[in-house]
């Protein structure tokens, strides 16, 4: 029984901010109103003859206490408490200053303050103010009875008195009581509920708090509601009196502007779902160096028909860089990769890429055809090195083309030479370039060639041997092939094939040379992604999971073979007459056939990704391959694969290096290498 009146007398411990807040606004109220009883009072002693001076004096005193406890105490309730005491005092003071006919009514003031101490919602003020009242009734009937009463009153006067206050003092309790459980206490509850709520969407919640978003509704002619958050204006910063949305966001993005007023009109013309709709509206623009994001969603009436659209604008420049810098240190880690696995591979293509790049950035490149050759290999080859900033504007820049039939929009190129020259920035942060015209000499060649020297070799081979130093082998050149097609698997989410290499131990001259090497990935990349069947169809047909490709230098009489051979389902050349015949190509032979599928523009896709699908790579393969002075076989076969043959006469394997040594009379180098030979 009294662990329950002590816990209904005695509050929580912990204080809401709620509480808090209200609590030191009524203790100012209080203070305030103790502060007016020192007029009041001077007037009601100067008036009954009972020392104005003495009132002014003790009421003073009664105010030090809230004063003092304002300053000191840093419970709000523990100020409350000391305000319920003072309130006794001032009562006592009014009944004793205010001496006369009247002094007995002047008691009623005591109730009135016990009354008014429930809006501190605290049992406690309460029961401090009666302990202070009934001591002070006490203390005073006892030593100075005049001071309570007008006249000498018994003691069961006094106690029908203390019953009275008794008696207000329990309903007071209760009135701050139940204040406390459904108003103070009803913000603990609110507050705990809204913590539970945040706590299930605290994900959601870190992205939210991280920005300040605009949130409006807009009616199908752009016009904002006025009912709208203060971070549209700090975002848009729109003019005082526009109150358009679409002119407002004309102000930074005229495009964006004209995408959404034909949008909001196609939303109320209710043509397409709604959802479909407001997913075509603008979701991105830039705004006074600012990223901004525009989140659509229908409002609707009662009758379920839309009226119009909320807008949240989220500033996600933050986001924007940290991705971007995110991008930068995989494609720096991927870099670094790359270095460390083939770093003359690497720089090779980076080297490739420039002049590619340069191409491009001159301007003088105006046939599409060949744009689109340049920018295809690119992207292949810079997805291949895991940059795939490089790759995506490339992607791009093809998609601009391919739709619009004419040349990108400057902002797409200079979206690509930017990311290109952050290629260049990084990579002169982790490596430093080695000269193209230095020659890399190996052990084994520096052995050979001593070896020889010291025995005494003719010049005849020892020349022979000395130009070979730069040539390139071809077993370096086929195995970088293999790691690109492994690479390709893995970006297209297939098994790694089992990769063959046979080199035959023949080089080539690294620089004429390096555009068909580049090409190459086209081949293999087609292998993979259409040569290659999914492993269940390969197990129905008791093929290994897999796939299997060979790569392949050889010589046949005098002939330099390139080859690409896989173990797939081969070329569909029903498929490839039925590509050739919408596009207007010849397919009535077997010669013409080869010719489409080597043409720009065909592909077997039927539609456009980032890897295939735009029947560029093989003509640009054929570009390279015919300024080498080659041709090109292919062989295939429904079931059992396909084999891409690229020949050249012998003379091109190193025509800089054969010239230099038929000048002085010695045999070009046509195999393997001469000291071996020898």
């Amino acid at each position: 029984m009294f662990k329950n009146l002590y816990n209904y007398l005695v509050l929580p411990a912990s204080i809401s901010e709620f509480e808090d807040n209200y609590l030191c606004r009524m203790n100012r109220i209080a203070l305030r109103f103790f502060m007016l009883h020192l007029p009041v009072f001077c007037t009601i002693a100067y008036f009954n003859n009972t020392d104005a001076f003495l009132a002014a004096a003790l009421t003073s005193a009664v105010l030090i206490g809230p004063l003092l406890a304002i300053k000191v105490f840093r419970s709000r309730r523990s100020v409350s408490v000391v305000h319920g005491i003072a309130a006794m005092f001032m009562g006592g003071l009014l009944v004793h200053f205010g001496q006369g006919p009247v002094q007995i009514e002047m008691h009623f003031y005591f109730f009135v303050l016990i009354a008014l101490l429930a809006v501190f919602a605290n049992p406690v003020v309460i029961v401090a103010a009666a302990l202070t009242a009934a001591a002070h009734h006490a203390v005073l009937w006892a030593m100075l009875p005049t001071s309570v009463f007008n006249y000498d009153a018994p003691l069961w006067v006094v106690a029908v008195h203390a019953a009275f206050v008794i008696l207000e003092s329990i309903a007071a309790c209760f009135i701050s009581r139940s204040f406390f459980d459904n108003v103070i206490e009803l913000e603990k509850k609110i507050q705990a509920r809204t913590e539970e709520v945040d706590a299930r969407s605290r994900d959601m919640r870190r992205v939210l708090d991280s920005v300040e978003q605009g949130l409006l509704t807009l009616d199908f002619d752009g016009k904002m509601s006025e009912e709208r958050s203060a971070a549209v204006d700090e975002l848009l910063s729109p003019k005082a009196d526009e109150d358009s949305f679409i002119e407002v966001v004309r102000q930074h993005d005229s495009n964006s502007a004209d995408w959404l007023e034909l949008g909001l009109a196609e939303v109320e013309a209710d043509i397409l779902p709604v959802e479909a709709t407001i997913g075509q509206l603008p979701d991105q623009i830039e705004a006074d160096g600012r990223s901004l994001s525009f989140n659509y969603s229908p409002v609707y009436d009662e009758t379920q028909s839309v009226t119009g659209v909320a807008v949240v604008i989220t500033d996600i420049t933050a986001q924007i860089r940290r991705e971007m810098l995110e991008a930068d240190t995989r494609e720096m880690v991927r870099m670094l990769d790359c270095i460390s696995r083939d770093r003359a591979g690497f720089l090779e293509f980076v080297h490739e890429a420039e002049s590619i790049m340069k191409e491009l950035e001159s301007g003088e490149l105006t046939d599409l055809v060949l744009i689109k050759r340049r920018v295809h290999t690119l992207k292949g080859n810079a997805a291949t090195f895991g940059l795939q900033r490089t790759s995506e504007a490339c992607h791009q820049i093809e998609d601009h083309i391919g739709q619009q039939n004419e040349n990108a929009a400057e902002e797409h190129w200079d979206h690509l030479f930017a990311c290109w020259q952050k290629v260049r920035s990084n990579l002169q942060r982790l490596v430093q370039e080695e000269d193209e015209a230095a020659v890399r000499l190996s052990d084994e060649d520096y052995r050979r060639v001593l070896s020889r020297i010291l025995e005494g070799a003719p010049r005849e081979t020892l020349a022979l041997q000395v130009a070979e130093w730069k040539l390139e082998p071809t077993a370096a050149r086929l195995q970088r092939i293999a790691d690109q097609t492994r690479e390709v698997a893995r970006r297209l989410q297939k098994n790694a094939p089992e990769i063959v290499v046979r080199h035959n131990e023949l080089r080539t001259e690294p620089e004429s040379w390096r555009p068909f090497w580049s090409a190459m990935i086209h081949v293999v990349r087609n292998a993979v992604d259409h040569g290659l069947e999914d492993s269940e169809v390969r197990a129905r047909h008791g093929k290994c999971p897999e796939g299997r490709i060979e790569l392949e230098t050889r010589l046949e009489g005098k002939q330099f073979v390139v080859s690409v051979r896989d173990d797939g389902g081969g070329i569909d050349w029903s498929a490839i007459a039925e590509k050739a015949t919408a596009l207007g190509l010849k397919c009535n032979t077997q010669k013409d056939l080869i010719q489409a599928l080597l043409a720009d523009g065909l592909s077997t896709k039927d539609s456009v990704t980032e890897t295939s699908g735009r029947g560029v790579g093989m003509s640009a393969l054929r570009e390279a391959c015919t300024a080498l002075r080659g041709s090109m076989r292919i062989e295939t076969e429904q079931g059992v694969g396909t084999e891409f043959c690229f020949s050249f006469p012998m003379e091109e394997i190193a025509p800089e290096t054969n010239q230099l040594l038929n000048s002085h009379g010695l045999e070009a180098i046509v195999g393997p290498p001469a000291c071996q030979a020898c």
